[in-house]
């Protein structure tokens, strides 16, 4: 009869030094917050837009709700392909991608509360929860941030001729685009990322960025921009029309509204500088009065659009979950 070796012990996790313990409340707090400011915006716009609402089509508001996910979730990927880039193709992160997609999303709620910077903090911390280190998490956030506002800008050329006609303030950005185009080149960010690193105190990258990398997130912000301004078109099309002419203004003013919102850094989400743009280019196709609405709408939807998918990717984690652990 074989004699069975002893059973091996079960591995008894490290308990939680304070450090840790303070860290974890904090992160959850943070969480907290960034959910209720995001709920919060919601409830306080729904009376400014209700009567806007109750004048359109069920099928209008729907269809532009749905056309603003996609968007998002091209927003997120365009954020995971930086982040991968980063951390190179070896990095176990690849393998649990739907947490990458978790990090974003949820960190992204970061940017309804005063000051844009909570996005990247949120981000940084449910990064390190989740075995990333904060400086990477960080870097990928600068880099997908300036991105978008160079996609933005691409995508924004569309309209500014017509929008710094009305508003010559907007002139700036004509300078502003070369210079965001010139500094997405993969050396060039490379050079910055490093720079970035060695402010954490880590080590700098083993490769640099490659152009592949740059070029697919590149393409991926102007694909978000695309659902964006397909949102915009359809949900002023009442007061506005249908017309491809309407479509790719309306898609460059959003892409132009929302590159002033990241400017507008104290803002909650670039409240006020994002609506000011669109209301600008909806107003030259109907009132004052529907442009501001209409604006103020397109913002409310954004917001439902954001927690929608920061549900759906908790979902997907949570199935997914017992696939990971088995």
């Amino acid at each position: 009869m074989s004699q069975q070796g002893p059973l091996p012990e079960a591995s008894v996790p490290e308990p939680q030094t304070k450090r840790q313990k303070i860290t974890d409340f904090a992160r959850r707090a943070l969480l907290v917050i960034v959910l209720a400011a995001a709920v919060y915006a919601v409830v306080t716009q729904w009376p400014e837009v209700k009567s806007t609402v109750y004048g359109m089509t069920w099928w209008q508001i729907t269809a532009s709700l749905l056309l603003l996910i996609p968007g998002v979730l091209l927003g997120m990927l365009m954020w995971r392909v930086v982040l991968l880039g980063i951390l190179d193709s070896d990095h176990s992160a690849v393998k649990h991608r739907s947490v990458l997609n978790n990090i974003y999303l949820i960190g992204q709620l970061g940017k309804y509360v005063p000051g844009s910077v909570w996005a990247f903090v949120l981000q940084m911390e449910l990064g390190r929860k989740h075995g990333l280190g904060r400086a990477q998490v960080f870097v990928a956030s600068l880099i997908s941030t300036g991105i978008t506002v160079g996609a933005s800008l691409v995508v924004g050329a569309l309209a500014l001729p017509a929008l710094a006609n009305q508003e010559p303030a907007l002139q700036w950005l004509y300078i502003l685009l070369p210079v965001v185009l010139l500094a997405m080149h993969p050396r060039i960010v490379t050079f910055l990322v490093n720079l970035v690193l060695k402010i954490f105190r880590r080590q700098p990258l083993t490769t640099p960025l490659r152009a592949s990398t740059m070029i697919l997130s590149f393409g991926l912000g102007v694909g978000m921009y695309a659902f964006f301004g397909l949102h915009l078109w359809l949900l002023s099309s009442q007061e506005a029309g249908l017309g491809l002419v309407n479509l790719f203004f309306l898609t460059g003013a959003l892409a132009l509204g929302m590159t002033t919102g990241v400017m507008a850094f104290l803002l909650p989400a670039g409240i006020g500088a994002r609506e000011a743009i669109v209301g600008l280019a909806l107003a030259s196709m109907t009132t004052v009065g529907a442009a501001t609405a209409l604006a103020l709408l397109s913002r409310l939807l954004f917001t439902v659009a954001d927690l929608l998918c920061v549900g759906i990717a908790f979902l997907v984690v949570k199935i997914k979950r017992p696939e990971v652990e088995g």
